[in-house]
């Protein structure tokens, strides 16, 4: 630079900062979701202004969760006491009862004999209320579709000339509707009774006896596949 010659001035570097302005933060760079519900399904507050996250998809609504129903095993006395007090003269075992099982659930007392599948209000039967209720815990499963399983083992293995008083009875029928409805099975004191009797010299005598012997608690209804029942 030669003396004497004049020195250009420019502005300070602070000069040329510009403040930051405070406001709404910008809005996300895609649009809200709208939520297409059936006619009289509220949307839940937790899904409201739902938006797509980028590169992803909007998630479902959580599914309601399926009601409860109760279900409980009726356990009656054939014998009326008597099995009690002479089992042990007859067949020299003692045994607390002859068993008669049903289903309770969906407000009907379901059962199974030498007339196939019945139904009834719970203890309708002409036996009356029953010696034990057991609670087998609770199901899922709708009135529907147990209805429509009700069905198809009526139209199969429960059909009423499969009944056998031994090895295809109402407990068996009983255990496996249980099975179905909770995954659990009766008390093996009543399915393990046949083989109890059976194992005993009075009871291999009688066996072409008692195999003839046809039971249908008197008081349910057939069921049947159009409503239920007959």
């Amino acid at each position: 630079m030669r003396p004497g010659s004049v020195v250009p001035s420019f502005p300070s570097v602070t000069s040329r900062l510009v403040p930051l302005r405070r406001g709404p933060a910008p809005e996300p760079p895609f649009p809200p979701v709208p939520l297409h519900l059936p006619e009289g399904r509220a949307v839940q507050p937790c899904l409201q202004g739902l938006r797509l996250p980028l590169g992803g998809r909007a998630r479902a609504p959580m599914e309601e969760p399926l009601a409860l129903h109760p279900v409980k095993l009726y356990v009656y006395d054939l014998s009326k006491g008597m099995a009690r007090r002479l089992s042990h003269l007859m067949l020299g075992k003692q045994l607390d009862g002859i068993w008669h099982t049903s289903i309770i659930v969906h407000k009907d007392e379901f059962f199974y004999g030498s007339g196939g599948i019945s139904s009834c209000a719970p203890g309708g039967t002409l036996l009356g209320p029953p010696d034990t209720v057991v609670d087998l815990g609770n199901t899922e499963v709708t009135e529907e579709i147990f209805l429509e399983y009700l069905s198809s083992l009526g139209e199969s293995a429960f059909r009423g000339e499969s009944y056998n008083l031994f090895e295809h009875n109402c407990n068996t029928f009983s255990n496996e509707v249980a099975q179905f409805l909770t995954g659990k099975k009766i008390p093996s004191y009543i399915t393990d009774l046949p083989s109890e009797v059976l194992a005993t010299p009075f009871g291999q005598a009688l066996r072409p006896l008692l195999d003839s012997i046809q039971i249908q608690p008197p008081g349910g209804n057939t069921f049947s596949r159009h409503n239920g029942q007959s």
